[in-house]
């Protein structure tokens, strides 16, 4: 399980990003984003992409891709910087 984020690096605040999880694994997994929220998991959706429009510093932060199918689950994380 892997994490994108595009665009790569610092995300000037009004832009939006796109952070993208895939995984290889088969049966196909469903994806669900979490954001670390000190030190608590938060929902923030499901499906493998997630889109912040109009980022600004409040967004900064640890995001959790959570890839699961009937034989596990993997969880991999970016670090977004605005």
């Amino acid at each position: 399980t892997s994490v994108l984020v595009n665009p790569a690096g610092l995300v000037l605040e009004g832009r939006s990003v796109i952070l993208s999880c895939s995984s290889d694994a088969n049966p196909a997994v469903n994806y669900t984003w979490y954001r670390d929220t000190e030190g608590l998991l938060n929902l923030v959706q499901t499906g493998p992409d997630l889109t912040i429009n109009n980022t600004n510093p409040t967004h900064r932060g640890r995001y959790y891709c959570t890839a699961e199918n009937k034989h596990g689950t993997q969880n991999t994380s970016v670090l977004l910087d605005v």
